[in-house]
């Protein structure tokens, strides 16, 4: 009888995310058969996701926060006003959702008196994702501004000796932060692939599938990253800090990647 709660909450939470994945669906595509804008798809598609009535209980909070971390990191690529998404600001975005997914497991195990020996450490890990979340979404606009910046400069006059070395000097500058901005994505991706193996690895065992994609999703987002950093890396003058940028971008790489590699050895594990 203990068990049955726990698969229900289970299948309402499963239930809860498909149902908002279905509506920003339909509601996407029939957008774009109407023939708005990809601004005004993903508009509807945020708008469906809030009209769900979703089941009210312990497991709809869980749904309900990681759908506000999906709307905040779609609206601020879907910004009009904002630079245009990049690459880097892409991976910032699917980065928060990794760390919005890691912060529900922890949700799912904290309280449950089957996990009081963790549950302390489940309220901290839900916290340090939520604030992760929180830096990948700013990151998404960081690493947007910093790449047209780089185009902006690009396209600097260089019809004179002073043109040139201004031109030179802007571009200079902005390769630099749009090499930091993909650069700390790595960082607090890394940081999001370790949370979630830990929480797979001592959370609530109905959900360790949802923490093992949560490493995963965070493993590419920081992979992605740092080969962004390798690849901006040579245009940087200062060649000692671009060597520094680079080995620790592909030092996040490699501890991602073996904390995803833990989440996943886990996730195959018997409950």
């Amino acid at each position: 009888m203990t068990d049955r709660p726990k698969h229900t909450n289970r299948d309402r939470t499963e239930t809860a995310r498909q149902t908002l994945i279905d509506a920003a669906m339909v509601a996407y595509e029939d957008a774009g058969l109407s023939g708005l804008c990809a601004e005004g798809r993903w508009d509807a598609a945020v708008d469906a996701m809030r009209s769900v009535d979703l089941v009210e209980g312990p497991q709809s909070d869980s749904a309900a926060e990681l759908i506000a971390s999906l709307s905040r990191a779609v609206a601020v690529i879907a910004d009009a006003s904002a630079p245009p998404p990049s690459g880097g600001s892409i991976a910032a975005a699917a980065g928060a959702l990794a760390a919005a997914l890691t912060q529900m497991v922890a949700g799912l195990t904290a309280g449950r008196p089957r996990y009081a020996h963790v549950a302390e450490g489940m309220r901290s890990a839900a916290e340090r994702a939520a604030s992760l979340a929180t830096d990948l979404t700013d990151l998404v606009r960081q690493d947007a501004v910093a790449v047209e910046a780089v185009t902006a400069a690009y396209r600097l006059p260089k019809g004179t000796d002073e043109n040139v070395a201004a031109r030179t000097a802007a571009i200079e500058q902005a390769m630099h932060s749009a090499t930091v901005a993909p650069f700390e994505i790595a960082r607090a991706a890394a940081a999001v692939a370790e949370l979630a193996a830990t929480v797979a690895e001592r959370g609530n065992t109905n959900a360790v599938a949802d923490a093992a994609v949560a490493a995963v999703l965070a493993e590419a987002v920081c992979r992605a990253s740092a080969l962004t950093v390798r690849v901006n890396v040579p245009a940087l003058r200062d060649t000692h800090a671009g060597a520094r940028l680079t080995t620790e971008a592909m030092a996040f790489a490699s501890a991602a990647s073996a904390a995803a590699g833990r989440a996943v050895t886990r996730a195959g594990e018997p409950a």
